[in-house]
C-alpha cells in the first residue's frame, strides 16, 4: 500500500460460525444506516487497494466458496433483549 493510503473504515459488524453441524459456513452481520450508505461503502471498498488485495487473496485461496446477501431489519423491541434460554440449556 502507498504511503498516503487511508484504509476503508469498516462499519459495525459481527462474525458468526457454527459450532455444531456444518463447518464450512460463516456469517458476517454488518449494520448500515441505509442502502445508500451500504452502496457507498461497497464502492469505496472496491477502489481500496488493501481491500482489493484481500479479496483477490481470498479468491485465490478459495476462502469464499459462495457469497449471499440478505437485507434485514431489526424487529422492534428485540434488539439487545437477553435470551430467555441460556446457551447452556440448549
Amino acid at each position: 500500500m502507498g504511503k498516503n493510503h487511508t484504509p476503508v473504515r469498516w462499519p459495525p459488524y459481527r462474525l458468526f460460525s457454527s459450532y455444531e453441524g456444518t463447518n464450512n459456513v460463516a456469517w458476517g452481520l454488518i449494520a448500515f444506516d441505509s442502502l445508500a450508505t451500504y452502496e457507498a461503502y461497497r464502492a469505496r471498498l472496491k477502489s481500496d487497494e488493501g481491500g482489493h488485495e484481500n479479496f483477490t487473496m481470498a479468491q485465490e485461496k478459495k476462502f469464499i466458496l459462495k457469497e449471499e446477501r440478505s437485507f434485514v431489519e431489526v424487529v422492534d423491541g428485540t434488539l439487545g433483549v437477553e435470551s430467555v434460554y441460556p446457551w447452556s440449556v440448549l
